[in-house]
């Protein structure tokens, strides 16, 4: 099968983001095109940024689960290509994500989620992840952003978001083929920390997604 000229990949790869959303299918659909034409992963790179640009803010997170999805499976397979490509304007892109806007603030949490999921599995060196944390640590956000959102809006991102942290979730029990037996203790024995500050904003996470859903369940049902 001849491969696709990257005039047709970009224009396909772009209708794929018009069409994208929170759900994770779609999401998977985009991410699996993107990998299965990494030799063009300059062009398609170039899709999300552009599209980055032209969204509202609120569905600029689908955009960033994308690449999320992108970077967790191309880690998989032990491939720098994407990795390198995107590391290179990582704190522009998520700078646009949660601009200082309730709509930049409601994103902050699952941001925040996601930069913690690259940190635990080493996605990018030190320093992009140092830009990564002041970045964040400058940022409130959470539930009281969401209460203008409607009854039909607020479950959905309910939805998507447990489907996401499921996902996430099984994302963290993968263990590399052939991996010898005692190997994953070893790791951990071997790089475990005494608690420090990335602890405590691996807590933080997990404490706003809980407030999170439990202040938009509290929307839904009064709604009702």
């Amino acid at each position: 099968m001849d491969e696709m000229d990257p005039f047709e990949a970009r224009l396909l790869f772009g209708n794929m983001l018009d069409n994208l959303t929170g759900a994770q299918p779609t999401i998977d659909r985009v991410s699996g095109f993107a990998l299965k034409h990494t030799a063009m992963a300059d062009d398609l790179l170039d899709c999300i940024t552009d599209k980055l640009d032209k969204l509202q803010v609120p569905p600029r997170l689908n955009l960033l689960f994308v690449i999320d999805a992108i970077l967790l499976a191309a880690n998989r397979s032990s491939s720098q290509t994407w990795a390198d490509l995107i590391k290179k304007n990582i704190v522009a892109t998520v700078t646009a994500v949660i601009p200082e806007t309730p709509g930049g603030d409601s994103n902050v949490p699952q941001v925040r989620k996601v930069v913690s999921g690259w940190k635990r599995k080493s996605i990018f060196d030190k320093g992009v992840m140092e830009n990564l944390d002041k970045l964040l640590s400058k940022r409130s956000g959470g539930a009281s952003s969401e209460s203008g959102m409607r009854h039909e809006d607020i479950l959905k991102r309910i939805e998507e978001d447990r489907e996401r942290h499921k996902r996430h979730k099984e994302d963290v029990w993968i263990r590399p083929a052939g991996e010898l037996p005692g190997s994953e203790l070893e790791l951990y024995w071997e790089t475990a920390s005494d608690f420090n500050d990335a602890d405590w904003q691996d807590i933080t996470v997990e404490n706003e997604e809980y407030q999170q859903e439990r202040h938009l369940a509290e929307i839904v049902k009064r709604s009702i």
